[in-house]
């Protein structure tokens, strides 16, 4: 009898004994903070999602706001975009009042956009992603809703997109060979001493420029760029930079578009014979863009550039371009007529992180100018 007392006191002091009712205490708080630490994660990858999909839905309104004006087709690929990126599992439908235009501008570099609803020219779009008990998609459920009082949240992400404020350097081929025709072989005609075909009888350089010629279709072009640069709700720079043999720097840097069509007009009414000197227009436009007195530090700073030849001075474009882009300064190219040197253009635009374009024609070089001014950048500012 007293050794079987022994034994069983001895069961009742072993750590295996105290612990099982300690662990049958602890087993349901565990599982109760484990639930609160893998909601937690959750909520956390549902907002990094639901940030993504305002994002890419923002992008894609701005763009299409830049590249048509239109806010119907804005709000509808903003829909399409923010549906195309799963949010929890579902996709995140956007409500007519959660896709908002207006402006957005700041005052300096070191200044946020502010954005305003409203306004009779939009530049900027405001997409609120949200999934709460109103939005077309619902809240979001817990991934272990049975470990807590709380069974669902509701996220949401505001994002903006805007059009960038530029600062826009047009540096434009006045050479000899703009005198001729689209098709015409200058190259071939100058050395043999002959006029453009296009010309009356008796042209000659320093006439003004033929109806047919380059220059007048480039200036047609540069015209209907200008118009939509005007158009637009930004206020946009530009100055206009000129070359052949050298080049000139024809206005700078300012929202007086007025000043660049009289300096075109110019040539028109005396278009003289020059080489082609395409680097030394390009330094000239950094130059224009970088005046201290007239650029803006906040504003991206583009040069778009016209050849309809071949460079034959000077230092070469690419390695124009090359430090273009050193300096932050996006180079988009525009190739006119069949004698263009389409390969190195091609390389100049993208060695300064811009897009090339061809013309054949006229109609093609304005349309040239409609595709740049739709491609210039947008940004998300929020």
């Amino acid at each position: 009898m007293p050794n079987q007392l022994i034994s069983r006191r001895q069961d009742c002091s072993s750590p295996r004994g105290a612990i099982m009712p300690l662990i049958a205490i602890m087993l349901p708080i565990l599982l109760i903070l484990s639930s609160f630490a893998v909601n937690l994660a959750y909520m956390e990858l549902t907002r990094t999602e639901l940030r993504i999909a305002s994002d890419a839905a923002t992008r894609a309104a701005g763009y299409t706001l830049n590249a048509t004006g239109d806010e119907s087709d804005a709000r509808f690929v903003a829909r399409e975009a923010s549906t195309r990126n799963l949010v929890a599992g579902e996709a995140t439908v956007l409500k007519n009042g959660d896709i908002v235009f207006g402006t957005a501008t700041r005052s300096g570099v070191g200044s946020r956009y502010n954005f305003t609803t409203g306004g009779s020219k939009s530049n900027a779009v405001q997409v609120l992603a949200r999934r709460d008990s109103g939005s077309g998609t619902g809240a979001v459920k817990m991934l272990l809703p049975g470990f807590g009082a709380v069974t669902e949240f509701e996220p949401n992400q505001l994002a903006i997109s805007s059009q960038v404020e530029l600062d826009i350097a047009l540096v434009l081929d006045r050479s000899g060979s703009m005198a001729y025709g689209d098709y015409e072989d200058s190259a071939y005609r100058a050395s043999q001493y002959l006029g453009p075909e296009v010309a009356p009888e008796g042209w000659w350089f320093g006439d003004a420029a033929p109806a047919q010629s380059r220059w007048r279709g480039l200036v047609s072009g540069v015209h209907v760029f200008l118009d939509m640069m005007d158009q637009s709700p930004q206020i946009e720079h530009l100055s206009l930079t000129t070359y052949a043999t050298s080049a000139t720097r024809e206005s700078e840097l300012g929202s007086d578009y007025a000043s660049i069509a009289s300096a075109l007009d110019g040539y028109s009414n005396n278009l003289e014979a020059g080489g082609t000197n395409v680097g030394d227009g390009i330094y000239e436009a950094i130059n224009a863009l970088s005046a201290a007195a007239h650029n803006r530090p906040w504003a991206v700073k583009v040069i778009v550039l016209m050849s309809d030849g071949q460079h034959n001075l000077g230092t070469d474009p690419v390695y124009a371009a090359q430090d273009a882009a050193d300096q932050g300064i996006t180079v988009y190219t525009v190739t006119f007529s069949q004698e263009a040197d389409q390969g190195r253009m091609q390389t100049v635009a993208s060695e300064g992180s811009g897009l090339h374009f061809h013309a054949e024609t006229d109609a093609d070089l304005r349309d040239a100018f409609r595709e740049i001014a739709k491609s210039l950048p947008t940004l998300l500012v929020q």
